[in-house]
């Protein structure tokens, strides 16, 4: 019977999941070269070969950055060769030379927050809902939508992606909560991506002139009363609040699974999910915003979902 090989592939470490059915176990792991396409390469084909990898196998990757399916390209940050090249096609190319894998030729390639939105979808805390908007709080903002477990995609992949447009508006920056308008890396400029992760709280604190301070320890500061920090995480609450209640507007979502680092905070959760039930048109019976459950291998277990229904994965 094929197994299901799946990579999740960040700018440290190569992480390998082999699933059979409807289980997935961890199985290896490697650093990720981020100097040379050549040695990336070979070390996926490395990692796989050496666990077992055969010529009936399916392989899915979860990677970072904004996949361009028309040329085949990725856009990521940590691994930037990757926009000139065609991954899937040399990465099945390479497979057929090393140990002669055939099954179609294919490699699966998502984005590891629509991954991470099919793996709660699926696995973890959206599984007994249909309509699933999943969030990434990490350094910076991702979202992808699932429906009745399937991932929406709309036009060049863009569903889900909240955390860009020029949301943020200028302001006084005298004024109290200041909340500075950033050039995002989409080349807008006040994206909620570029105050929404943890980078952005520690920008907002430093706007009102405080002392620089580590997400981790603003979070700590607010919780033990500090009045600079409060300051900042009210500041962070109301504007990122009101683009996520905008977004489970249009998206009707049942369920907000969260992920990233800032998911770790439940007390930040707390105080979001309060925010955004008071601004959405219709408040939900449950918690909206619930830590997802598939934590850091959700990148392994949403590819494992695709794998299992491959005709879902276009």
């Amino acid at each position: 019977m094929p197994n299901n090989f799946c990579l999740d592939i960040g700018g440290s470490f190569i992480k390998l999941g082999i699933g059979t059915g409807p289980s997935l176990k961890e199985a290896a792991s490697t650093p990720t070269p981020i100097s040379h396409y050549g040695s990336f390469l070979q070390s996926i084909v490395d990692i796989l070969r050496s666990n077992g990898f055969g010529s009936d196998d399916r392989l899915g990757i979860s990677i970072t950055g904004a996949i361009d399916r028309t040329r085949g390209h990725i856009l990521s940050s940590q691994l930037p060769f990757l926009g000139q090249v065609q991954l899937a096609a040399d990465l099945a190319k390479a497979l057929q030379q090393a140990i002669g894998w055939s099954h179609e030729n294919e490699v699966f390639i998502e984005n590891d927050a629509d991954c991470f939105a099919l793996a709660e979808a699926h696995f973890g805390a959206g599984r007994a809902y249909e309509n699933v908007f999943a969030i990434i709080l990490g350094t910076g903002v991702g979202g992808a939508q699932v429906y009745r477990k399937r991932l929406i995609r709309g036009f060049g992949d863009t569903s889900g992606e909240w955390g860009h447009g020029p949301y943020v508006q200028k302001q006084d920056p005298s004024a109290p909560g200041y909340v500075p308008q950033l050039v995002c890396p989409c080349g807008q400029k006040g994206c909620i991506n570029t105050i929404g992760g943890a980078r952005g709280l520690e920008i907002i604190h430093g706007a009102s002139g405080d002392e620089n301070m580590d997400s981790r320890q603003i979070i700590d500061g607010w919780m033990a009363g500090d009045a600079a920090c409060a300051k900042t995480v009210q500041s962070y609450v109301a504007v990122v609040s009101d683009a996520l209640a905008l977004t489970l507007n249009i998206t009707g979502a049942q369920i907000v699974p969260v992920g990233g680092g800032l998911s770790n905070a439940q007390p930040l959760l707390s105080a979001l999910n309060q925010a955004v039930q008071t601004k959405v048109l219709l408040p939900r019976p449950e918690p909206l915003l619930i830590k997802g459950a598939t934590g850091e291998n959700g990148g392994l277990w949403g590819m494992h979902a695709q794998l299992l229904n491959p005709s879902q994965s276009h």
